[in-house]
């Protein structure tokens, strides 16, 4: 089916929109996906362009700095994201002062990163990109909505977490 262009570039067609909105019992997947681009795309853009920080780098300074420090190993883990682009994310936030490694006294092979003033301080300001998204996607919901959906993926993610 050919789409005819919206009035709005960039926009998408109205039956289109209807037709995704109307499938019931599609993968929960991609309509993750299809919601987490949204989400990210953007934000990601800006941060990079405003604050010279990468997806990897924000995702190594928010772990560290929601979580505490932990080993890069954890941080991919956590994050799913393969150990070569968090490796390339801690060097360049450590060649930027913004964390900090230390050898671990269990382990001296393993490295225990922490996240130093600076990065804390731009994490928190590189977050409030995401905050507004949040407002922009979320905002239709209701307060029983929000906290049904916080419930629903805090459960998706132990289960996610305790296959591997």
């Amino acid at each position: 089916m050919t789409r005819t262009p919206t009035t709005r570039p960039g926009s998408i067609p109205p039956d289109l929109l209807a037709q995704v909105l109307d499938e019931r019992g599609a993968s929960f997947g991609f309509r993750m996906i299809l919601i987490g681009s949204y989400f990210a795309t953007q934000p990601f853009a800006d941060l990079a362009r405003h604050h010279g920080l990468l997806r990897d780098e924000f995702t190594v300074l928010g772990i560290l700095s929601d979580y505490g420090e932990m080993s890069a190993n954890v941080i991919c883990a956590m994050s799913g994201r393969p150990k070569n682009s968090i490796s390339r994310g801690v060097i360049r936030l450590t060649e930027r002062k913004l964390i900090a490694g230390r050898d671990s006294p269990d382990d001296k092979r393993r490295v225990i990163l922490t996240v130093l003033p600076e990065g804390r301080s731009l994490y928190a300001e590189a977050l409030a990109l995401f905050r507004s998204r949040d407002d922009e996607i979320f905002g239709g919901l209701a307060p029983d909505e929000l906290e049904l959906l916080d419930r629903l993926l805090a459960k998706i993610l132990a289960g996610w977490h305790r296959r591997g």
